[in-house]
Parts: C-alpha cells; structure tokens; sequence
C-alpha cells in the first residue's frame, strides 16, 4: 500500500455487459472522488483486447438475449454449478489476466474494485504476483457461482439475506448496489412539476435497461385498450433508438417518449412506478427512489433469481404475462406491508458506505 502522504490509486473494473456493471463502478467513482486522497481510474476489460472482439461479443450477447433467452439460460445454469465451468472460467481468467498486465501495471492500483465476475477473477489471478486489496461488487440480488473466486478480500453484496448464498472465506458486507448521488435527496412535487406531471395521476415509468430490453410496443397497446384511469406511461427506451423511432411513430401523440437520458433520477423521483426488467442495478435504483417496482417476464438467468427477491422480500409484483401485468395495475395498488418492504431493503447510501469501507482499508494498512 501507499504511504499517506501521497494518493491511493483505485481501480473500478467492469465490463459493458448490460448497463448496469458501468453504473455501478461510476456511482463509486463519485463517492470516493469526494475524498481527496484517492486517485480514481475506472476500466473495462473489453480494453484488454482487440475492439472489433468486443463487438461482436456485445452484439451476439445481445441477440441471444433478445431471440434465444433459453441459450442464455442454458449457460448461465451450466456456469452456476460446479464442475467444468469454473475450468472454463479459470482459463478465461488468466488469459484475460495476461492480457490485461501491462494496463495493470501501468495504473499501478492499491486497490481494484470490481463490479463484474470476469474482472474479479482476472485480478485474483493478477494479485499473486503483485499485492493489492480486491474488493468485489455483486450487482444482483442474486449470487452466480462464477463470483466466487480466489483472491477477492470483500464482497459487496446487495442485502444481508443474501450472505447465506456466498459462499466464501472473504469478508462479507452487505451494504446493497450502489446507486448514482443524483438518485438521492429529489423532492417529487418538484420534479412532476418540471415534467408537467399532475399530482392526481399516476405516472409509470416503462424502462428495459441501457438497451432497451423490454416490450413496450405489446405493454403500451394492452395498457392503452385497458383504459386505466389516471394513468399516464412514459417510455425510456436508453439507447435502442429503433425502439424510440417505433414508439413515436405510433403513440407519439398520446404518450412521452424518450431515448436515452441524463435525469432518469428525476424521471423515477417523480414517477409513482416503474414496468421494467429485473435488472440488479435498475432495480436498486427503485427502490432507491421509493417507488412501486412491476417486474414483467424476467429474462432466464439472474433476472429471475432477482425477481424472485424483489417480489418475496421488496414488494414488486412480478407479471408473467400482459394480462396479469394489465390486471394488476387496473386493479391494485400498494399495500402498506409492501411499501414497507421496500424500504427496508433499499440501499440509497451504499455507493457512500462501499467508499468509506475502501478509505479504512487503505488507512489502516498505512497505519500498520
């Protein structure tokens, strides 16, 4: 470790494999650039290797998310028991390790956070060479067997519930995923205001992620013909502007419809719900936020590990198909136990309580 007198370097390592990883590492990003000690780099592995294999990685990722779910859920089951997987991931792990050494080298970290499973082995492969302190964020309320790995010194993880299911040697902090400080401290009369929300509707937020992973077009249509009084749905498509285009050409006169955007905090402080994907950090971000949380049809693999928390533990209602979805937001709305739920397990502050948990670590190897 470094001496006091000059900066800590820590390493946030992810990797673009959905939005979620991305925004975690900048939410901590933000809280440890509040001290000034800490010099903060944040990378992605996709770096330690040639673009175009980047590319088409995300891409095909993308397309078995979108075309064949079961694919995904076939490999993420396969990578979730042990046995030959965890030889896969070890040999994918050092390669990366090895590709990946001399940007190490040269960012030279006392720390490495990382928010993905890939980066965490990586750098326990790394730091049997040069010692360093990794710290692992687990961005699900759901724990896939690829995190358990050597070398990592904490685990993050989502909630205390879920420390049973880690199985590991390594400290354990359940300090919940951290959001972003803009999802903090909104007034929601403010913020409807300055979306020309009225205060006697209820606003629902429609969001599938950075990609955009939802139906909208089928939620939107069955929603519409229900008639659902006071009801107004507001789309956020991230970054599939495809999606975008199709939505305004056919409910643009009747309905927001967004692209990607900067104020999602604000959209969400002032929404009164959001219909979306079991995605971990988006669905931190709601609870975050203090709203009703509709999951509809999550995708196989940690969504549905998510969805299954969230609805036993959180309050969300989990629709499997559009007439359940449609039902239940024609017919009810929160109960006190639910709201109440969700805000035990909300973790507005964990991207604050994750940075203060690294500072003490670096301090107090330099104090030793």
């Amino acid at each position: 470790m470094q001496k006091a007198n000059k900066k800590y370097t820590v390493l946030l390592l992810s990797a673009p494999i959905g939005s979620g990883h991305k925004l975690a590492a900048e939410a901590l990003e933000q809280a440890l650039g509040e001290y000034s000690e800490v010099r903060v780099i944040h990378g992605n592995i996709f770096d330690f290797f040639p673009h175009c294999l980047g590319t088409a990685f995300l891409s095909t990722y993308l397309w078995v998310l979108k075309c064949c779910p079961w694919l995904y859920k076939l490999a993420y089951s396969w990578g979730n028991k042990q046995g030959g997987s965890l030889w896969l991931r070890g040999l994918l792990n050092r390669l990366l390790a090895a590709l990946g050494r001399s940007y190490i080298n040269k960012v030279n970290p006392d720390a490495v956070v990382a928010t993905h499973a890939t980066p965490a082995g990586i750098i326990g492969y790394y730091k049997q060479q040069h010692p360093l302190w990794l710290g692992a964020v687990v961005t699900d309320f759901t724990i896939h067997r690829w995190w358990v790995c050597d070398g990592v010194d904490t685990y993050f993880i989502a909630d205390e519930l879920l420390r049973r299911k880690l199985a590991t040697t390594a400290e354990v902090q359940a300090f919940g995923i951290p959001v972003r400080k803009q999802f903090l401290h909104h007034d929601k009369a403010q913020c409807r205001t300055r979306f020309g929300w009225s205060e006697n509707e209820r606003v629902c937020l429609l969001m599938g992620g950075g990609e955009g992973l939802l139906p909208m077009e089928k939620i939107i249509a069955a929603l519409q013909k229900a008639k659902v009084a006071n009801l107004r749905l507001v789309a956020v498509t991230g970054h599939n502007e495809k999606l975008a285009e199709s939505l305004r050409a056919k409910y643009g006169d009747t309905m927001e419809i967004y692209g990607f955007r900067e104020d999602v905090p604000q959209l969400m402080a002032g929404a009164d719900m959001v219909i979306s994907k079991a995605g971990g950090l988006t669905s931190a971000e709601v609870l975050a936020s203090d709203i009703e949380l509709v999951i509809y049809k999550p995708l196989p693999g940690q969504e549905e590990g998510n969805a299954a928390f969230l609805h036993h533990y959180c309050g969300a209602f989990v629709a499997h198909n559009i007439d359940a979805l449609v039902h239940y937001i024609k017919t009810e709305t929160p109960k006190p136990e639910q709201i109440a739920a969700r805000r035990a397990h909300a973790h507005p502050q964990a991207a604050q309580e994750i940075a203060a948990y690294i500072m003490s670590i670096l301090q107090g190897a330099d104090a030793r």
